[in-house]
């Protein structure tokens, strides 16, 4: 027997089985499917609260839904795109809005890449740009190849279960900044309990924030599966923590803060206690750790009233555990 889609029937039957006892290879024989179906079903659609059919029925429908699509740049998207343009929309925009509302997934740079046809053939798309009368640098490549930060990889390579939020140990990461841009905290939440953790660093220079990054997480490493952060040049070191953390380092598109919605979330909890133009200088490590405590001991309603270190300490005992 291969690889069988399961169906909500037979999901009520496998939690049937699960609660009674059976193993995997009882279940599968009752089931009529092959072990690896069982293994895949409890290791895709079981969370820190257990395994409930219904749950993984969404599980596996949100899944679908969200797979990706590849466009082909059509006369209908260029038409789309045309139209944004004229109405003095951004590459950026267009491309975050498109795929807000599903209606192709097509990159700003590949949006450059065409207006830098147009304008090569004597088009004028070029002067809806924002910044139409600075000099047009023309790209080249992969964006992972420019800039400061060598060897991005954006969230586009990124695994869609981490889109879907269906484990523990996918955290967003941003730094925000004090008075005079002296001083900054390191602000790390994870996607699906909202543990926080947050470091304070003396600058943003790369070395200092991957190690604020490393002593932050090392601790809890198993459970540190991928990390997603903006573009800032604080992030140059990803590859080394990369290594460190045995995690995956990922990138958000630029002016794209939606990508990390809950990072910036979380960055405005933070600013309740120190609001913006505040003076970092002077917090001290163990004011950061009451706060971080305070947050994480808030209970939340979208994790069933658990807080933050209760849905967290949960995945971290089941991982532990082999579970």
């Amino acid at each position: 027997m291969g690889h069988k889609q399961l169906t909500k029937e037979q999901r009520y039957h496998i939690y049937g089985l699960w609660k009674a006892g059976y193993n995997q290879v009882e279940m599968a024989k009752a089931i009529g499917v092959h072990k690896s179906t069982i293994c895949r079903e409890f290791k895709r659609n079981t969370r820190w609260n257990g395994y409930f059919p219904g749950q993984a029925q969404w599980f596996r429908d949100n899944r679908r839904r969200t797979t990706r699509t590849y466009y082909k740049f059509d006369d209908n998207i260029k038409e789309f795109v045309k139209d944004k343009l004229l109405k003095k929309w951004s590459p950026e925009q267009i491309s975050g809005y498109a795929k807000k509302h599903a209606l192709f997934s097509i990159s700003h740079e590949r949006i450059y890449k065409f207006l830098i046809k147009d304008k090569e053939n004597g088009g004028k798309l070029y002067l809806h740009l924002r910044h139409q009368n600075r000099k047009y640098k023309k790209r080249y490549g992969h964006p992972r190849n420019r800039g400061p930060i060598k060897d991005r990889i954006f969230i586009d390579d990124r695994p869609k279960i981490v889109d879907a939020k269906e484990r523990v140990g996918d955290w967003e990461i941003d730094t925000i900044i004090g008075k005079n841009r002296r001083n900054a905290i390191v602000t790390i939440v994870e996607r699906v309990t909202k543990k926080c953790v947050f470091k304070k660093v003396e600058s943003k220079k790369a070395s200092i924030v991957r190690k604020a990054i490393i002593d932050g997480l090392k601790p809890i490493s198993k459970l540190v599966l991928t990390i997603t952060g903006d573009n800032g040049v604080e992030f140059a070191e990803h590859l080394k923590i990369k290594q460190e953390l045995n995690a995956d380092f990922y990138f958000a598109h630029p002016y794209s803060s939606w990508e990390r919605g809950l990072n910036e979330n979380t960055n405005k909890l933070l600013r309740q206690y120190f609001p913006k133009g505040s003076d970092f200088s002077g917090i001290e490590e163990s004011q950061l750790d009451l706060i971080t405590d305070e947050l994480n001991c808030r209970p939340r309603k979208d994790l069933g009233y658990l807080t933050p270190n209760e849905a967290f300490q949960i995945a971290f005992h089941q991982e532990n555990a082999g579970l």
